[in-house]
C-alpha cells in the first residue's frame, strides 16, 4: 500500500478520471449528430465577427480566474498560483457543472479539492465558495433590476417576461439568504456532524482521505453576509466582474448576431441571455439541454428575430459556451491531474 503514485494503475485520481472519461465519451457519443451540425454552422458566420465571439467567451473564463485571484488575496490565502492555473481551474469548473448537473455544487467540489491539495484550510475555502456565490447572486439581481427598468422604459417586451424576471430575481435572493444562512459557523458545524453520522459520508471521507481530512475544524469559519458588508470594496469588485463575465457572453450572442448579418441590439441579447439563464436554473440535464436552446430561442423569436435565425444562433453559442468548455475541460483536467502528481 505504500507504493508511489507513479507505479499505481488505479489510484483514486486516476480511478475518477476513468469514470469521468467513460462519462465524456458516452455524453459526447450521445450528442454526436447536434455537435457536428454545430461545428457545420460556424462556416455561416462572418470571420471577423466568429473571432470576437471566440475571445469574447474566453474572455468569460478569464474573468473566472481573475474573480479566484481575487477573493483568495481578499482571504489571505497565500498560493502561487499564475493566472493561466486558475484560468485552466475556471473551464473546468465550467466542465463538472456542465457534465455534472447540480446547480454549481460539482464545480465547486472540484474547486474545493483544488484547494485542499495545496493545503488550504477548509473553513477558508467553504469562506471563499460562499463568498464567491454570494457575489454572483448580487449580480445577477443588478443585471435583472437594471434590464427589467430599461425594458419598462426604453424598449417594449411581453408582459410575461417581466413575471420572469421578478420570479428570477427572488430565486437569486432566496439563494442568497440561504447561501448566508449556510455559511454561519454554527450551522455549518451542525451539517457535518449529522453527515459525519451517516455512513455513507464517513466512506466519502475515506476515500478522499488525502484532498478532504476526516477531521475538519469549522472553527474560523467566516460568515458569508458579515465578510460581504465587512470587505466592500472587495466584494463589490468580484461582483463587478460577475457582471463582466455575463456581459462577455452577451457581446459572443451579439456578435454571432452581427456575423450572420442580423441588426439587434445589445439590450435585446442580455435580456434574452437573463430570461434563459433564469428559466434554466434547475439542473433537469446536463447544461440544461433542450431546455436552454428551447428557451433562448422562444425568448429571441419572441423579441422580433427571425425563428430560424434564433435557433442558428443558440447552437453556436452552445456550442462555445457548453461542448467546448466540455472538451477543453475533459483533458485540462487531466493535465492538472499529472501536474499534482
Amino acid at each position: 500500500m505504500t507504493k508511489d503514485k507513479k507505479g499505481r494503475l488505479f489510484s483514486r485520481s486516476k480511478i475518477f478520471f476513468y469514470l469521468i472519461s467513460v462519462a465524456f465519451f458516452i455524453f459526447a457519443a450521445y450528442y454526436f449528430t447536434e455537435i457536428k451540425k454545430d461545428i457545420k454552422l460556424f462556416g455561416k458566420v462572418n470571420t471577423y465577427w466568429l473571432g470576437l465571439a471566440v475571445l469574447s467567451q474566453a474572455g468569460t473564463y478569464l474573468g473566472g480566474a481573475i474573480i479566484y485571484r481575487k477573493l483568495l488575496r481578499l482571504f489571505n490565502i497565500k498560493l502561487r498560483l499564475s493566472i493561466w492555473t486558475l484560468f485552466q481551474a475556471s473551464i473546468i469548473t465550467l466542465f463538472f457543472n456542465q457534465t455534472v448537473p447540480s446547480a454549481g455544487i460539482s464545480g465547486n467540489t472540484f474547486f474545493f479539492n483544488f484547494l485542499r491539495k495545496r493545503k488550504v484550510a477548509v473553513d477558508d475555502i467553504l469562506s471563499l465558495i460562499f463568498i464567491e456565490l454570494l457575489t454572483f447572486y448580487a449580480a445577477m439581481q443588478i443585471i435583472i433590476i437594471f434590464l427589467a427598468t430599461l425594458s419598462f422604459f426604453v424598449f417594449k417586451i411581453p408582459c410575461f417576461f417581466f413575471i420572469i424576471l421578478g420570479c428570477g430575481f427572488l430565486v437569486y435572493l432566496l439563494f442568497g439568504l440561504a447561501i448566508g444562512l449556510l455559511g454561519r459557523r454554527h450551522t455549518i458545524s451542525l451539517l457535518y456532524k449529522k453527515m459525519k453520522s451517516a455512513s455513507f459520508f464517513n466512506k466519502l471521507l475515506s476515500w478522499l482521505q488525502k484532498p478532504f481530512p476526516g477531521n475538519i475544524s469549522l472553527d474560523n469559519i467566516k460568515s458569508p453576509w458579515r465578510f460581504f458588508l465587512q470587505n466592500k470594496t472587495g466584494t463589490l469588485i468580484a461582483a463587478i466582474l460577475q457582471v463582466c463575465i455575463f456581459m462577455g457572453d452577451t457581446f459572443t450572442i451579439f456578435s454571432l448576431f452581427k456575423g450572420l448579418g442580423i441588426t439587434v441590439t445589445i439590450l435585446q441579447v442580455a435580456t434574452g441571455f437573463i430570461l434563459t439563464k433564469i428559466v434554466s436554473l434547475l439542473p433537469f440535464l446536463p447544461g440544461a439541454l433542450i431546455l436552454y436552446e428551447g428557451s433562448m430561442t422562444f425568448f429571441f423569436s419572441r423579441m422580433g428575430i427571425n425563428l430560424g435565425t434564433a435557433v442558428v444562433v443558440t447552437l453556436l453559442y452552445r456550442a462555445l459556451s457548453f461542448w467546448a468548455p466540455i472538451l477543453l475541460g475533459f483533458f485540462l483536467y487531466r493535465g492538472l491531474q499529472v501536474k499534482e502528481t
